[in-house]
């Protein structure tokens, strides 16, 4: 028998006192005397149940319904044949009630659709994730935290049949439907944050994004994943999870279709621009001298940020996790505006004097691959996408404490960049009209990667320190100079993708 069916077979009720031979059979359906054998019964039975009220009772109210609007109806022919039944005494319902007298549930069926439909609209109302409370750093403030808490759909089915049950006995019980919610605390309080200092800066970076029109979804996806990270903070010994924080890139999580770095080309994806605010928080996590736990470079050079310093994410597979392995609580700035993404770790105090060091050990020289094209006239070539070399890349990070004189040098894993192929679109179609003018093809410029680079922040040093040495990577025209395929869109003149241009 279906949980939810109600259409129960006859319930006898603990027997009432006996009574009196020609006396009329004591019945009662649903805590409700009625004479059997009046015609009328069942009606004023059904009319009686219509009009009962359930309570649905959430976090969000209070609703009051007639049991129809969820599915609940009455059996009306079991109802009818029960009371034909009792009536005749030559029946063993007969014969019972007027020996014993019988109390019967009134028979109630559920259609499960109505009642899962006005639950699930219950669930889009009540759910929510737990919210650490976190620091505002512009206010001082600290916004507290929020337990979280689904609906659970299921038990709240079982709790509408348990009230069912009840107004089947006594159509005047209590009809309140309590519904199951499943609650999560929050894992950082307000309390542990009331006296928490970081007025020092330990570490920040910036990194630069499009402010154009078409670069408009990957910009909103930068503000929605800042957000979710911007204000948490680390007691000491906790560890940064990225994708923990930040969630599915999912356009149910907030996040649009933007370009992202799939197999090392560019293409669409939703959530592009994730990892720009996960390198960008690398990079400032590095500078504040916090320990990495898990960092992956990108399968091509980023734009925005040095080789080095990047970081790729992708839920739920890759993920970037930093500790504080520091003494005392460190804050974690996202903001993106003006162009710029600026990621800050702060704390009490800063002691130390942080370089990265990254050397560029070797290249590997892209190849070039043509992609006939129909849709372009014959002869007519585009640059689909412009070839950059791949590196492999030595990284250290030095930390000197000037009040000690002191100095620790820590070698980082190396990173390996394999090259992006040059693909040329080559027409395939018909003869090109006199004034046909092809399309712009892939407009980034030459991928130029300093050398040797050196980039300090800490005591001693008022915002970023740079040395930097071009070497044989680090110009421009250095591609064709070493043999590589050069592109019909030329080089721009002193310009480097290092150089962090938007």
């Amino acid at each position: 028998m279906s949980r939810l069916s109600f259409a129960l077979a006859l319930a006898l009720a603990l027997p009432s006192a006996p009574t009196r031979a020609g006396t009329p059979p004591q019945v009662s359906v649903g805590g409700v005397r009625v004479d059997p054998g009046d015609a009328s019964a069942a009606t004023r039975l059904l009319a009686s149940f219509r009009e009962t009220e359930l309570v649905l009772a959430g976090p969000e109210g209070r609703e009051r319904l007639k049991p129809a609007a969820i599915g609940v109806t009455v059996d009306e022919s079991t109802l009818a044949t029960w009371l034909r039944a009792a009536a005749d005494p030559s029946t063993a319902l007969g014969e019972r009630a007027e020996d014993e007298g019988l109390r019967l549930r009134l028979p109630l069926h559920v259609d499960p659709a109505p009642a899962l439909e006005r639950f699930v609209a219950w669930k889009e109302r009540t759910d929510r994730p737990a919210r650490d409370a976190r620091l505002d750093p512009a206010t001082e403030n600290v916004r507290p935290e929020q337990e979280g808490r689904a609906l659970d759909v299921w038990a709240s089915l079982d709790a509408l049949r348990d009230a069912l049950d009840r107004l089947a006995l006594d159509l005047s019980a209590d009809a309140e439907v309590v519904l199951a919610v499943v609650r999560t605390p929050a894992r950082r309080t307000a309390a542990e944050l009331r006296d928490v200092d970081v007025s020092a800066m330990l570490g920040t970076f910036e990194t630069p994004y499009a402010q154009t029109e078409d670069a408009r979804d990957r910009t909103h996806n930068l503000r929605v994943a800042a957000a979710k990270i911007d204000g948490h903070v680390l007691l000491p010994g906790e560890v940064f999870d990225f994708n923990a924080l930040v969630g599915d890139r999912s356009l149910s999580n907030g996040f649009k279709p933007a370009t992202v770095i799939a197999g090392g080309e560019l293409v669409d994806g939703v959530g592009g621009g994730a990892c720009q605010i996960a390198g960008t928080l690398h990079a400032a996590a590095f500078f504040a001298g916090l320990e990495v736990l898990e960092r992956h470079p990108h399968s091509r050079p980023s734009w925005y940020i040095k080789l080095g310093l990047d970081a790729a994410v992708s839920y739920p597979n890759l993920n970037f996790r930093f500790r504080n392995d520091q003494d005392v609580p460190v804050l974690v700035r996202l903001v993106v505006e003006g162009g710029k993404t600026r990621a800050e770790i702060r704390g009490a105090t800063r002691r130390e004097l942080v370089t990265f060091v990254r050397r560029v050990d070797g290249y590997t020289a892209y190849e070039e691959r043509e992609a006939e094209d129909p849709e372009l006239p014959r002869g007519v070539r585009v640059l689909r996408q412009r070839g950059v070399p791949g590196f492999r890349v030595t990284r250290w990070r030095v930390r000197r404490d000037p009040a000690r004189n002191q100095a620790r040098r820590q070698r980082m894993p190396v990173d390996t960049y394999p090259p992006t192929p040059q693909v040329w679109r080559v027409g395939t179609g018909g003869e090109a009209p006199e004034d046909y003018e092809a399309p712009e093809g892939d407009g980034h410029p030459e991928y130029t990667a300093d050398e040797y680079t050196e980039l300090s922040q800490g005591v001693g040093v008022e915002g970023t320190l740079t040395v930097r040495r071009a070497g044989r990577t680090g110009r421009p025209g250095w591609t064709v100079r070493e043999g590589m395929p050069p592109a019909t869109t030329a080089p721009r003149a002193g310009r480097s993708l290092e150089a962090e241009r938007p």
